[in-house]
């Protein structure tokens, strides 16, 4: 009995040999795989924090004022189809504006060159009895500059902007005029001849009719039954009447109609596009406001990455500690 026991006894340190040793094993095991987390969390944080640190100093770095709004453009092929929906008139504007002698010297300038493009390349297309048009007439009806120099003097125009699309019209117009749908339209114009067209017209007519005012005193008797008096009154009749006028054929418009719709697509495309462009440019200065404000989030949120890097890596190091003070403990074990 006593020498199994003593076997026994023997047997015992080296179980627990064994379950330190699988302890120490596994142990080992966690500690590498901790410090391998720990190195690939560590650099994917570091390569964070430095990338928003990039990205938030170009941010930071634009500035709203570098936006410029686009220049608005208008081509000729996109006024030549135009049309005026009813016919026009022109327009005058009592007294004029004291202002700017460069701006008057310029706006008359762009009319002579404005009026001599009208009487050049659409008037020579106008019929007998189509009104020939001054100089003023043309200005009145069609760019109206004295409204213009008087919004300029109270601040309510630009003028450089209003130069840029008279200019831009000038080139335009030319253009249009050159192309063969415009020719064809002036020529058909030039050609057309007035066909008369019946039309229905509401007019009222004007009729004496005999009735009886129980209200009227102005007879004998009026108090008798019936009471009241015999009247006349006038009654307005309604009635249709056909009237036939000269016309046009359906779809022809003169050379001043189709000039007129020209520039009011011109000046229609022009407002609209600068209009975009001038949003456009409004939201890429909040995107930039936006991105600055961004940015420096970004900055802080990356500064934070960095100190988290840091932890990780005094982490690592009390990782290594421990491991080489293992490695210390096993080299004492064996000598």
């Amino acid at each position: 009995m006593g020498i199994f026991n003593d076997n026994i006894d023997s047997e015992r340190p080296k179980f627990s040999e064994r379950i330190n040793t699988i302890f120490d094993k596994a142990e080992a095991v966690y500690l590498k795989i901790l410090r391998a987390a720990t190195l690939i969390i560590a650099t994917l944080l570091l390569c964070y924090a430095a990338w928003m640190g990039v990205q938030s100093l170009y941010k930071m770095s634009q500035s709203p004022d570098s936006v410029q709004v686009e220049v608005a453009k208008v081509a000729a092929d996109e006024i030549t189809f135009a049309e005026m929906p009813v016919p026009d008139g022109t327009k005058t504007v009592d007294g004029k504006a004291v202002s700017n002698p460069i701006h008057q010297q310029y706006y008359a300038d762009v009319v002579t060159r404005y009026y001599t493009l009208f009487k050049s390349q659409f008037e020579p297309f106008r019929q007998a009895e189509d009104k020939n048009l001054t100089q003023e007439e043309f200005d009145d009806a069609f760019l109206n500059t004295s409204e213009r120099l008087d919004a300029i003097t109270h601040g309510k125009f630009n003028f450089e902007v209003d130069k840029d699309g008279l200019e831009t019209l000038l080139v335009v117009m030319t253009e249009a005029a050159g192309k063969p749908i415009t020719q064809k339209r002036l020529k058909e114009y030039q050609s057309a001849k007035k066909v008369p067209v019946p039309k229905k017209v509401q007019r009222t007519r004007t009729t004496q009719r005999r009735g009886w005012d129980p209200l009227s005193t102005d007879c004998e008797n009026w108090y008798s039954t019936p009471v009241g008096c015999a009247v006349t009154r006038t009654v307005q009749t309604p009635y249709t009447e056909t009237v036939t006028t000269m016309e046009f054929p359906d779809g022809t418009q003169s050379h001043f109609q189709i000039f007129r719709a020209f520039q009011d697509r011109y000046f229609a495309l022009l407002e609209e596009r600068r209009k975009s462009s001038a949003e456009q440019a409004e939201r890429e200065r909040q995107s930039i406001i936006e991105g600055v404000s961004e940015g420096r989030f970004s900055l802080l949120r990356a500064l934070q990455m960095v100190g988290g890097f840091l932890v990780l890596m005094f982490f690592f190091l009390l990782i290594a500690i421990e491991r080489h003070q293992r490695k210390i403990a096993v080299t004492s074990k064996r000598s």
